[in-house]
């Protein structure tokens, strides 16, 4: 992709930025084009839920052992085929990729696909799925108490005694890789309960919260009260 990013370009990055497997530099660009197009904010929303609900659309399994050194074998296959070829290659036509191909097509048989992307994804969730959960404090000083779950790079965020926001704000999760830009992973107003994080966590990360106006921003606007390194 370049610099900047047409509507369709990020149309098609989208399933890829939400399953966060886009490389750094790809993700921002991503993340600059939906905070100024409401179209594709808007197909990012309904992604994110859809994605969400992934996890708990089959019975968790764990994967055999052997799964990840096949799936990477296929992939750099495929990368070596497609460089040999050169820019002169047959490609697959452009397609959207709705919410609708998300939830449906991803769980289909990987022959039927036909695509290595698809096994792929179905194997993170598998690998996800049969991960060993972990409980995090949050760096909070405010009243009450906070953590964070995670299972595989799925994430939820406990809050009890938590301050609401002012009227007319949400609190919204954010997710930070490295030094990339703070992804925006959520947002709710809840004083205790539990909140899903919209954006895979992974060692490394770090997973805030600010108070934002209106349904939340593409970017964070205040320093963050509550922080949890993963």
């Amino acid at each position: 992709m370049s610099s900047g990013l047409e509507h369709r370009d990020c149309a098609e990055a989208l399933g890829a930025y939400i399953l966060g497997s886009l490389p750094d530099a790809e993700s921002e660009r991503v993340q600059r084009h939906l905070s100024g197009c409401r179209e594709c904010r808007a197909e990012f929303d309904s992604l994110r839920l859809a994605a969400d609900a992934l996890p708990a659309s089959v019975t968790p399994v764990s994967p055999p052992p052997e799964l990840k050194s096949r799936v990477m074998a296929i992939v750099q296959a495929e990368a070596e085929l497609l460089q040999a070829a050169g820019e002169a290659a047959d490609r697959p036509p452009r397609r959207r990729r709705s919410w609708s191909w998300l939830t449906t097509e991803l769980w289909r048989p990987a022959v039927a696909l036909g695509s290595t992307a698809a096994v792929a994804a179905v194997a993170v969730v598998l690998a996800t799925s049969g991960s060993s959960t972990r409980t995090i404090q949050a760096q909070y000083p405010g009243p009450g108490s906070a953590s964070l779950t995670i299972q595989g790079t799925q994430a939820q965020l406990v809050v009890k005694g938590l301050r609401p926001p002012p009227a007319n704000h949400v609190d919204e999760l954010w997710v930070k890789r490295g030094a990339g830009r703070p992804q925006p992973a959520g947002t709710f107003v809840l004083s205790s309960g539990s909140v899903r994080v919209g954006q895979p966590v992974r060692p490394g990360d770090v997973v805030m919260v600010t108070v934002e106006p209106g349904q939340g921003t593409p970017a964070p606007t205040s320093t963050p009260f509550l922080v949890v390194h993963a």
